[in-house]
């Protein structure tokens, strides 16, 4: 029996002297995406994959993701030395427990996080990468638990710390709409996103039908640009996803969403006006009939069918807004009985609408609004996870901006004059468009584009910003407006037997269509280039020394 127990006591002590097998470098990848952290000092080795899904969206199961990494952290080979890596493990474990929905444990992620980065914290690289994307996770956990008087400074906080970057904009903006009471007016967060892409202006026109604020709704409508499709889409449109089919959905969503903030808000006419609009560009679109039956083709998502069944029951909920507003009682509870209505803030403004219009003996009859209430809360819910992984920004170090450093040569040579501001200072005569694509279009708009290796897409959109704010100022321009606007991300694909199953970011690009103004002009949209300059230049004008750590 000794002898037993002394061989089971040397085996247990050959595998606690055992090395971390070759298996579990798994584990730092499956974490945070990244291989295993070797020798080098941050332990950053390669760039962020994520596994690949055909059916659902990019990503690993959440529980997956915090066991491999509770491994990881637990693994010899995380040495003691490598901060940024376990901050960044740690990161990755407090986002997919954001994703189950356990607010209280991602927030002791988050404050490990913190404490595992130490004199990091210091570093504006880390500051305005790192720390920002604590700051949104933090917050969006936060607003998860309902904690939305912690959620919402922390929040301005981030969004003030990356004003021109439209990802952190739109993390910063979901928190603040979880914050926004529903039925009545605020300030919407989204308009910092609509100057930023001209295509936000129209998710900001939903976020306000999101809540129930239909003046909001009103207002914004002129500057939505709808790209309603201009010939009948293929059979298959929706089977594939192209782009008429998609345009002709969002189309359909913001203009169902004017009609009813018009008719809520009295404008009747307005309201049977947008529906006629949106009943032309539907019967524009829709293919001939194809005795194959080719135009339901779908591929877990919308299908002709679909789309019909999703238009009438929002136009019925738009009429029975109108006949509310028109005093018809009987006939708006027509077009509510016996049919289903959209578990949204426009069916709670309608059933409360309905019961103030209704003699006091029959306001029982009106349905209870509490279900739908609840169903718009748990979609806020969703809303705050959907942002997670939008909050993950790419850890930055001065090695990130070395594109615009080659793309501008001779700017360090070009400032003069202690007493002017960069914005004023770097202008005229200095090339800067090496690494930068900029074309003048004949409407006088101009093109500026920048494809960028780093590894940050916060980055390279503010790289691209800042370049459009040159251009405009060598125009001799105050302001410019963004016109249009994409972004763009090449990634490298892994597969294994024909079939794909990582993907991995390798570069990012930003076009913006810019218009440069004078003062004054388009005062909500129009961005002041100067500003941008002097808060962009003195982080990418800076000189960098000839060696800097690896990002990589």
């Amino acid at each position: 029996m000794k002898k037993r127990n002394a061989l089971a006591l040397l085996a247990l002590g050959a595998l606690a002297a055992t090395p971390a097998s070759a298996s579990d470098k798994q584990d730092f990848e499956r974490c945070d995406g990244r291989v295993h952290p070797g020798k080098q000092n941050d332990g950053m080795r390669g760039e962020a994959s994520q596994p690949y899904s055909f059916f659902g969206r990019a990503g690993a199961a959440p529980l997956g993701v915090i066991a491999a990494c509770t491994r990881a952290l637990a693994s010899p080979r995380l040495l003691p030395t490598q901060t940024l890596r376990k901050a960044h493990l740690l990161r990755a474990r407090a986002a997919a427990r954001l994703e189950t929905g356990d607010a209280a444990a991602a927030i002791a992620d988050l404050d490990l996080a913190i404490n595992a980065a130490g004199g990091l914290a210091a570093d504006r690289f880390y500051q305005r990468s790192m720390g920002v994307s604590l700051d949104l996770l933090r917050a969006l956990a936060l607003a998860q638990s309902g904690d939305l008087a912690g959620a919402v400074p922390l929040a301005n906080r981030a969004g003030a710390a990356r004003p021109w970057s439209l990802d952190v904009q739109r993390v910063t903006a979901t928190v603040l709409q979880a914050a926004r009471p529903v039925g009545s007016a605020s300030t919407s967060p989204w308009l910092t996103t609509a100057r930023l892409s001209p295509r936000s202006a129209g998710i900001a026109l939903m976020k306000e039908a999101e809540i129930g604020n239909f003046a909001g709704v009103v207002a914004l409508a002129p500057a939505v640009k709808f790209d309603w499709p201009v010939a009948p889409l293929a059979s298959a449109a929706f089977a594939i996803r192209d782009v008429g089919s998609q345009a002709l959905i969002i189309g359909a969503i913001m203009k169902l969403d004017i009609a009813y903030a018009r008719a809520a808000t009295g404008d009747v006419a307005g309201a049977r006006g947008e529906l006629a609009e949106l009943q032309r560009h539907v019967a524009a679109a829709r293919p001939a009939p194809s005795p194959q039956g080719a135009a339901t083709l779908s591929f877990g998502g919308m299908s002709w069918e679909g789309l019909d069944r999703y238009l009438e029951t929002r136009q019925r909920q738009v009429e029975a807004r109108i006949a509310v507003a028109e005093a018809r009682v009987p006939d708006a509870i027509a077009r509510l009985v016996g049919n289903p209505m959209p578990q949204d803030a426009a069916t709670i403004e309608l059933l409360g609408a309905l019961k103030l219009a209704v003699p006091a003996k029959d306001g029982a009859l009106v349905p209870d609004a509490a279900s739908y209430s609840k169903r718009l809360a748990d979609n806020r819910q969703k809303t705050l996870t959907e942002a997670v992984s939008s909050a993950l920004l790419a850890p930055e170090t001065p090695r990130a901006v070395v594109d615009y450093e080659r793309a501008r040569p001779n700017i360090l040579g070009a400032l003069v004059g202690g007493a002017l501001t960069f914005g004023t200072s770097l202008l005229g005569g200095i090339d800067r468009t090496d690494g930068f694509r900029t074309r003048a279009n004949p409407d006088g708009t101009t093109k500026v584009e920048f494809i960028g290796n780093t590894p940050s897409s916060a980055l390279v959109q503010e790289m691209t910003l800042l370049r459009a704010a040159e251009v405009t100022r060598a125009a001799g321009k105050p302001a410019f407006v963004i016109v249009a606007r994409s972004d763009y991300t090449r990634r490298l694909q892994t597969s294994r037997g024909g079939m794909p199953i990582s993907s991995t970011a390798q570069g990012y690009k930003t076009e913006l269509t810019i218009r440069p103004v004078d003062a004054g002009v388009e005062a909500g949209q129009a961005l002041d280039a100067i500003a941008i300059i002097d808060a962009l230049g003195p982080l990418y004008y800076e000189e960098k020394p000839k060696t800097a750590a690896r990002t990589r």
